[in-house]
């Protein structure tokens, strides 16, 4: 009985300091904006696909660590999107970036990246505005 009053009070700040998972707990967001510089409004049927990649590799391929799709419905840019990539998938020590590109109905490449957008991880942001170039 002697230590209830420090008893009572610790368990409420054991109690206040625990948090309850929620369904995004185990992800980082990763923001987007993406713009290109023409001065024209893409048609409906156009679609930008985002991707944030794992780039440490320098002789292999990138793996894709989270991708969305959005429809641009014939939508004036800029576009943000918003990714979750997985908290247990960000390694500290790699590198990461983000690509998107746009695509017009029949799939040809109309709009892509082409420098480097580094987010996540080695002091980056994890809000990113890309400007993409045209594709001819």
């Amino acid at each position: 009985m002697r230590f209830l009053p420090l008893i009572a009070p610790l368990a409420l700040v054991v109690a206040a300091c625990s948090s309850v998972a929620g369904p995004d707990a185990g992800s980082t967001s990763v923001e987007v904006t993406a713009t290109y510089r023409e001065r024209i409004m893409l048609p409906p049927g156009h679609v930008l696909t985002v991707k944030v990649e794992d780039v440490s590799l320098m002789d292999a391929p990138s793996r894709v660590v989270a991708e969305t799709s959005k429809p641009l419905e014939g939508r004036a840019p800029p576009y943000a999107v918003s990714l979750s990539v997985p908290t247990a998938q960000i390694n500290p020590r790699n590198t990461y970036a983000v690509r998107a590109e746009i695509r017009d109905p029949a799939g040809a490449l109309r709009f892509t990246t082409d420098t480097r957008h580094s987010v996540l991880t080695q002091g980056a942001s994890n809000k990113v505005d890309i400007v993409m170039v045209g594709v001819r």
